[in-house]
């Protein structure tokens, strides 16, 4: 599970910094023009669901 909450961390980054070519994937390619709110919405999702992934795979620790 953290390999993959890894994974979504770079991928929310990636949206989240990527606006311009020559980058795949960037505003021109998928024909969002100057549109930035949606690369930054699916980048905070991705981000938000990287922390939850990270915080649910953490060990649990007994106390007692």
């Amino acid at each position: 599970m953290r390999t993959v909450a890894i994974v979504l961390v770079i991928v929310g980054l990636f949206l989240l910094l990527d606006h311009v070519p020559p980058f795949p994937l960037n505003h021109e390619d998928l024909g969002l023009g100057k549109t930035h709110i949606a690369h930054a919405v699916i980048g905070l999702v991705a981000l938000a669901g990287a922390v939850l992934l990270w915080r649910r795979s953490r060990p649990k620790v007994a106390i007692g």
